[in-house]
């Protein structure tokens, strides 16, 4: 049995301090979790951030390599007045007046580019435009997209589809190595053309 000589040698120790350091442990901890918990918020939202941002600029170049988007630099206006026939897109649409279209619709092979238009009606539209082409030398996936400036392009022979009058003939007339060469494209046999 201890007596009260033996309690006395007994070291005394206050409970405050053990308190005080098992509030500052756990206020450490509490902020150690706050931090880690806002870094993981701050990776989240730029997660997310990232992938807004590339749904953004994947659906902007969808639309402005079809031309169709009105609200883009030098993309479609839509001046669609009575009977003005209009271009069918990869992705569609019909537009009129289009900046940049895509002719090559599985690789865009070919297409206009910085297109300005003299004239656009019922039966044709004129312009001229920075023709993009693969000439596919050696081969076509080898071979980089050239461009030729100042090419004339005409839209014609319109046709009456379920979608309008839609142009069905595409022609740019563009130099190739000094010479005046000629592509052109029918759209006849397209089945949005029905």
């Amino acid at each position: 049995m201890a007596t009260a000589t033996d309690l006395d040698s007994v070291p005394k120790t206050s409970p405050r301090p053990l308190a005080s350091k098992s509030d500052s442990a756990l206020e450490l901890l509490f902020k150690e979790a706050k931090r880690r918990e806002k870094r993981r918020r701050l990776r989240w939202f730029g997660l997310a951030f990232a992938l807004a941002l590339t749904a953004v600029t994947v659906a902007s170049i969808a639309m402005n390599a079809g031309g169709s988007s009105p609200s883009h630099h030098g993309a479609t206006r839509s001046l669609a007045i009575g009977n003005e026939a209009k271009a069918w897109t990869c992705q569609g649409k019909e537009v009129v007046r289009p900046s940049n279209f895509i002719i090559s619709c599985a690789d865009a092979g070919a297409r206009l580019t910085n297109t300005k238009w003299s004239s656009w009606t019922a039966t044709g539209a004129v312009g001229e435009t920075d023709f993009a082409l693969n000439l596919c030398k050696p081969y076509c996936a080898a071979s980089k997209i050239s461009y030729f400036a100042n090419s004339k392009v005409t839209f014609s022979a319109p046709l009456m589809t379920s979608h309008g009058r839609l142009f069905s003939r595409l022609t740019v007339h563009y130099r190739l190595d000094g010479k005046l060469d000629r592509f052109s494209i029918s759209y006849r046999g397209d089945t949005s053309f029905k």
